[in-house]
């Protein structure tokens, strides 16, 4: 009976993520529309006609909700997970409609990191001679995480299908770990995303903007330390799961840095962007990276699932993960750039 209440519990917080995801989209559609929050074409950008932006509202606020009626299945991070989101939501909600200074941004994203970072060493209790360093290392990586994934935001559906392939792996990896109620949470939050893909699949009709882009980054981080902290995944394999948009990132990141002082610029240097001035349409762009997440990432970490995250195990399939993804970047460049000189 436990069982069965916890199945229609589980369906109930679903069919609620579904509803409130899909009706606060429309919602945000018709409001940008009408104060004129779109976003205009221009030489930078992959879209050919203004577009309404601050979607993400739907699936945060769906995701918000989820997370408010299951907080037992957040191992204590339920809190902290919330002020972090809402803190990060609430500032790219605001920057959506009216520029905000980087430096204030930033310092959001650093109190939001710092919140997280320290809830989940709280719960480690991990030595004392350890957890400086740590926390340190992990406020980074938060802060990686939610720019990075705001970086990757630039083409229709790229980021929303990556953020449900990663919400929905970790719940599937949860119900193999008998970790039932972060399934279910994680399987909601998937849905509340999938609810939002059809209004950004290509030709998008609402981007996610600031308030979708910088909080999923935000999620993916803090649904990783979750599931490190339930036991469901390993560092490795939290590695492993966000390496297909953290390679291109990154090393988009390290090449702007040696090519150029103005590093922190925008521009139009990623993977994905090269693609699409290619002539790649954006349709093409989702299947690709998510083929490479079905082909390569989910058998990783299927194996190390497997192998209860042997650690040894768990460093060299990392290491061979991110080597490989980085010389298929690389090489991809490169056959993009002859390309482009031949022209």
């Amino acid at each position: 009976m436990a069982s069965q209440a916890t199945e229609v519990q589980a369906l109930l917080v679903a069919t609620l993520a579904l509803v409130v995801s899909v009706v606060l989209t429309l919602a945000a559609m018709h409001r940008a529309r009408r104060l004129q929050l779109l976003d205009t074409p221009e030489r930078r950008r992959l879209h050919t006609v203004p577009t309404p932006r601050g979607g993400g509202v739907g699936p945060i606020m769906a995701i918000l909700l989820v997370c408010a009626l299951w907080p037992q299945a957040l191992a204590g991070l339920a809190w902290p997970l919330a002020i972090g989101l809402l803190a990060v939501a609430a500032i790219s909600w605001l920057d959506d409609h009216r520029s905000l200074a980087i430096r204030t941004r930033l310092w959001v994203h650093l109190v939001a990191a710092a919140i997280i970072v320290a809830a989940f060493i709280a719960a480690a209790a991990w030595p004392s001679r350890y957890s400086i360093g740590a926390g340190l290392i992990l406020v980074v990586a938060v802060l990686a995480s939610i720019n990075l994934h705001n970086f990757m935001d630039g083409s229709d559906a790229h980021l929303t299908s990556q953020v449900v392939f990663v919400f929905a792996v970790l719940a599937g990896l949860a119900g193999r770990r008998d970790a039932a109620d972060l399934g279910a949470l994680l399987g909601a939050c998937t849905i509340a995303c999938a609810a939002f893909l059809p209004f950004n699949w290509p030709p998008a009709r609402i981007f996610l903007g600031d308030v979708g882009s910088i909080s999923f980054g935000f999620l993916i981080a803090a649904f990783s330390l979750v599931a490190l902290q339930r036991g469901i995944i390993g560092w490795g394999g939290a590695l492993i799961l966000s390496s297909t948009f953290m390679i291109d990132a990154v090393a988009t990141l390290v090449g702007r840095m040696r090519r150029t002082r103005h590093w922190h610029a925008p521009h139009r240097d990623h993977l994905y962007q090269w693609l699409r001035r290619r002539g790649w349409g954006a349709a093409r762009v989702v299947v690709v990276y998510q083929g490479w997440n079905l082909l390569l990432v989910l058998p990783a970490l299927v194996v190390l699932d497997r192998h209860d995250h042997a650690p040894e195990l768990e460093f060299w399939l990392t290491v061979a993960v991110y080597g490989l993804g980085v010389c298929v970047w690389c090489a991809a460049r490169r056959a993009l750039w002859r390309h482009h000189r031949a022209q």
